[in-house]
């Protein structure tokens, strides 16, 4: 693996695309890609067929060598079979970076594995970086660069998703089409012959649209390279991994999918943590997480404060707090009186604050308390919970929160 991120501003950030598979037909996947290039007006997309000199009014070459200038990225839908003469071209042509969308590899079983593992050597023989095979392809929502099987472009906003899985890359559309998060960056590598999680980390970790890294992974192609990644990047930007195949069935199905080779889940999830990611253990936990992240600035340190009308829900919190290595502190003498004198006799001044249900017809009990614990050094961050909302309680969190420049 070349730690350069050269093979990311030539994926990224073309000048000049290839389409190898591009197509006048409606409903082929050329056509699809053809036209979600088109709309991106800072390179020039350059179709690829064997046969016509044009396709839609668009002048077509024959092959990548053929064309006469330079080529930055080569986008390949053409069957498995074809595949590795075209990476050869691109050689020719001194293509940067080449994505392969097209399956039939290693996924498919053993004929397939060796048909990718010559894709690879070819790919390496000639300094071309190769994204897939069988994937779904990459945007830059900021850029407007969309060079994926999706139809259109998502939210824009400061998570980058890096997945083997394609349909993670649509679901960043439906998130970001709720309005629940916003993307810079989304890559998808499907059987990782190449571009890995190691080389997404490093690249998004100096990208300056990205906050926040979300990867979605079924196998880790290099364990030590993505623990030295993770230990240079998230000390500046979160790292959130969602590890799939983590039963017997899931290696079972992720070996079927992407080619993915079964690794012990606890072993990895313990090496990743202290590395510094954080692990979830859902696809809506990842992006509910990122979006988080996204949103607040880095927490200064491990200490939340807990303020719930809901004692059981308090308790509840706290463990989920500590499992995740936060700590929830109890509050000093003095804190806790300042907060006490807003309460009712049976709530609670400890961490968590427990308001009661009595805050419905008091509801500046939640804001004075609320106030209190953000003008505190003794906590760095604070939860608000809010169970049985009333008429009475609307804009109590978000009218403190925009006082505090929150």
């Amino acid at each position: 693996m070349n730690d350069s991120n050269n093979w990311g501003k030539a994926a990224f950030s073309p000048r000049r695309i290839a389409l190898v598979g591009a197509s006048a037909e409606a409903g082929k996947v050329g056509r699809l890609l053809l036209e979600n290039l088109w709309a991106y007006n800072r390179a020039e997309v350059i179709p690829i067929h064997p046969t016509a000199s044009e396709v839609l009014g668009r002048k077509a070459y024959a092959s990548v060598a053929a064309v006469p200038d330079p080529i930055d990225l080569a986008v390949i839908v053409t069957p498995a079979g074809t595949i590795v003469r075209i990476l050869q071209d691109c050689a020719a042509a001194g293509v940067a970076t080449a994505i392969v969308l097209s399956g039939g590899f290693a996924e498919t079983g053993i004929a397939g594995a060796a048909l990718e593992q010559e894709l690879r050597r070819v790919a390496r023989e000639n300094n071309i970086r190769l994204i897939g095979p069988n994937c779904f392809g990459l945007i830059d929502a900021h850029g407007g660069l969309n060079a994926s099987l999706a139809m259109g472009i998502p939210g824009t906003g400061g998570v980058s998703l890096f997945t083997q899985s394609g349909s993670y890359g649509m679901a960043a559309f439906s998130r970001s089409k709720e309005g629940a998060i916003g993307f810079a960056k989304v890559l998808s590598a499907g059987n990782k012959a190449d571009v890995n999680e190691v080389d997404a980390v490093h690249f998004f970790g100096q990208d300056a649209h990205t906050r926040v890294i979300a990867l979605v992974l079924e196998s880790l192609s290099d364990g030590p390279g993505l623990v030295r990644a993770l230990r240079a990047v998230t000390p500046h930007k979160p790292v959130v991994i969602l590890k799939t195949g983590r039963s017997s069935s899931g290696q079972r199905a992720a070996s079927s999918h992407t080619a993915a080779l079964a690794q012990d889940f606890a072993v990895t999830r313990s090496i990743l943590r202290q590395a510094g990611a954080i692990l979830v253990d859902d696809g809506l936990t990842l992006f509910d997480v990122a979006a988080a992240l996204d949103s607040q600035p880095p927490l200064r340190g491990p200490r939340i404060a807990i303020i719930t009308n809901s004692g059981g829900t308090g308790v509840e919190l706290a463990d989920l707090c500590e499992a995740q290595g936060l700590e929830v502190p109890l509050l000093s003498a003095g804190l806790r009186d300042a907060i006490a004198v807003h309460l009712p006799a049976h709530g609670s001044a400890a961490n968590p604050i427990d308001v009661t249900t009595a805050w419905q017809r008091f509801p500046s009990m939640y804001a004075e308390s609320l106030r209190a614990l953000l003008a505190s050094d003794e906590v760095d961050a604070v939860v608000p919970v809010l169970l049985q909302r009333s008429a009475l309680d609307a804009g109590v969190v978000d009218g403190v929160a925009v006082e505090n420049g929150i």
